[in-house]
């Protein structure tokens, strides 16, 4: 081969030459994943591929490098909202937000809040929780699988910025109705409510639950006027119960096996305690932040 130095030619820069050109990733394939793109995020790469007839590594460089793309999970909410809940979530938030914004930290103590809960007897480790680090042939855990056969019980369980003030299990496999919310879970909260005020009781006490038929029906309001319990608003998808305690429950119920009802009740009693003072005192001022959120955002769910 001769060396083109001995021609004279001292140019180190690539003359054209014959081949394929490198024309995928030019700006008429970029316009056009954008506008795919507006119509659908979830498509992927092989549909792309597939309409645009251009390579699958030109798509991702173009998605990655050239207009600035990144593939992540959606984020999962407790339901898709209506309009109404949007508006309804934005109107609350506002409402609560010119009661509690700036309040005296002593108007938090004033609320009681709470939901209900499936709580099963036997509940699996997550995915995440059973990969475990292992040496050359040594073998990982066992995990057996979970006995579904065990029951579920349905456990209403409310809370201060004190801590737990109820958690009373229903019936077996049974959900909680409004004459079991009546005759059962208010009265022990009522009484609860006396033990740890025995001065003042009920006075001045506000209860924040969600918008389920139990909680709102003319059973339950005509038992709140008649004990004197203020009934707070609610926006949709928006308790403490939900961001906070239930979560925080359902991490700690993994890899527990429970064989009877009042083993599971103590373990639970047991958790709610272990959980400091200062945690529940400090929630409600988060639930308080997350209202200015809920407003910043329309109603819509936010971040």
């Amino acid at each position: 081969m001769d060396c083109p130095f001995r021609s004279g030619d001292a140019d180190v820069i690539d003359l054209p030459r014959s081949g394929r050109p490198v024309s995928a990733t030019n700006s008429e394939n970029i316009a056009l994943i954008e506008s795919m793109f507006m119509e659908d995020k979830c498509i992927t790469v092989n549909q792309l591929k597939q309409r645009m007839e251009i390579p699958s590594g030109a798509i991702h460089k173009i998605l990655t490098t050239e207009v600035g793309y990144r593939s992540i999970y959606g984020k999962w909410v407790p339901h898709k909202l209506t309009e109404n809940q949007r508006l309804a979530r934005l109107n609350i938030s506002k409402k609560l937000l010119g009661t509690y914004e700036n309040c005296d930290s002593r108007r938090l103590t004033e609320i009681i809040t709470g939901d209900e809960t499936w709580v099963y007897y036997s509940t699996p480790y997550s995915k995440y929780k059973k990969r475990s680090w292992v040496r050359g042939n040594e073998q990982p855990a066992k995990n057996p699988r979970p006995d579904f056969r065990k029951p579920k019980i349905m456990y209403p369980i409310f809370f201060s910025s004190h801590g737990i003030v109820l958690q009373l299990p229903c019936e077996s496999g049974k959900a909680v109705t409004a004459t079991f919310f009546t005759e059962q879970v208010l009265p022990n909260l009522i009484k609860n409510i006396e033990k740890y005020r025995p001065k003042t009781g009920t006075r001045g006490m506000k209860i924040l639950i969600d918008n389920a038929s139990s909680h709102t029906g003319k059973l339950t309001k005509n038992f709140l006027d008649v004990e004197g319990l203020e009934l707070l608003p609610h926006p949709p998808y928006l308790a403490p119960c939900d961001f906070w305690l239930f979560p925080k429950l359902k991490i700690y119920l993994q890899g527990k096996d429970f064989n009877t009802l009042q083993a599971l009740g103590t373990g639970l009693y047991q958790y709610f305690k272990s959980i400091p003072e200062e945690e529940y005192r400090i929630v409600f001022y988060k639930w308080v932040e997350r209202l200015k959120l809920c407003v910043s955002a329309g109603g819509d769910y936010f971040e």
